[in-house]
């Protein structure tokens, strides 16, 4: 059996809880033990001749496909690292796209109520041109779009978490400067969104709380350039359980929000893959769901 491959030593201090570590390692046993590939300088790097068969993604579905159309030129990150999240919207959202009703199903049961119609799940989106919007890079790792029963069309924005964990700002970045311009974007959104509760004051910009925030502000920015479309926006994050400072603030997060049942979804991996074996149409989406539970899920 292959060796697991080195460790990197500065997990534990970079992430306490010891998720990192434990993920780190459980990614690295994947590429020894399911792929049965040699690792990089890291265990959970593959080699970039593996890289490039697209080791990193699931061998079905179109996945593939739909990876090297996003991103044509080699990219060490998506193609090479089991642990960054960016191979993650492909490996579990582009299967839907091959079955309207299933993706219907899932996204009303994530959602809480019954949709009539769910479009094409899009990875790495973004509305364009970013000037008419939040002026910024801000983009959906995936994004759709649903009509429900009463037929009114609304979208979800997804971001995607695995071992991340909240990031400081960069002094005298553009983020930093639009955060303190109370002239910006983002405060012309939010104040016309309705959607905070009053007296948030500096919250919202916390380092746990900053980019949920863009977020969800990058949904309300599409529903007010497009009244006469969309009645409504909804924020879904999708992370492990294991990863204990997202479900933080994603509790947090949702306290700051007046209706967080019509404009937030917190899922975890564990419950989404719950959802997906329990609403499969076709015994075809089995051998991908037991893909995601033993890729993803961290003992």
């Amino acid at each position: 059996m292959l060796d697991v491959g080195a460790q990197y030593l500065m997990d534990r201090r970079t992430d306490p809880t010891g998720f990192l570590e434990r993920a780190r390692l459980h990614q690295s046993r994947y590429r020894a033990e399911r792929l049965r590939v040699p690792c990089g300088r890291y265990g959970n790097y593959l080699l970039e001749r593996d890289a490039r068969r697209g080791l990193n993604f699931f061998d079905d579905f179109g996945i593939q496909d739909a990876v090297r159309h996003r991103y044509p030129s080699y990219s060490r990150n998506v193609y090479a690292n089991l642990l960054r999240s960016e191979h993650v919207p492909f490996n579990f959202f582009i299967p839907l796209n091959t079955n309207d009703e299933f993706r219907r199903r899932l996204f009303s049961t994530w959602l809480g109520f019954e949709l009539k119609h769910v479009d094409e799940v899009r990875i790495e989106y973004a509305p364009m041109p970013r000037s008419e919007f939040l002026n910024d890079r801000t983009s959906f790792d995936a994004y759709v779009e649903y009509v429900d029963g009463a037929g009114l069309r609304g979208l979800v924005g997804i971001e995607v978490k695995y071992t991340e964990r909240p990031y400081p700002l960069g002094k005298g970045s553009k983020e930093d400067r639009d955060i303190l311009d109370v002239g910006s974007s983002y405060y012309r959104v939010m104040a016309a969104s309705g959607i905070y509760r009053a007296g948030w004051g500096k919250e919202l910009l916390r380092d746990e709380f900053r980019q949920l925030w863009r977020n969800q502000l990058l949904g309300e920015s599409i529903l007010q350039r497009f009244r006469e479309r969309y009645a409504y926006a909804t924020l879904m994050v999708l992370y492990p359980e294991g990863n204990r400072h997202v479900a933080s603030a994603c509790a947090g997060y949702g306290r700051l929000l007046l209706q967080p049942e019509y404009t937030f979804r917190a899922l975890t991996y564990e419950q989404c893959i719950a959802d997906l074996r329990t609403l499969t149409p076709a015994d075809a989406f089995h051998p991908w769901v037991d893909y995601l539970q033993a890729r993803y899920i961290v003992p």
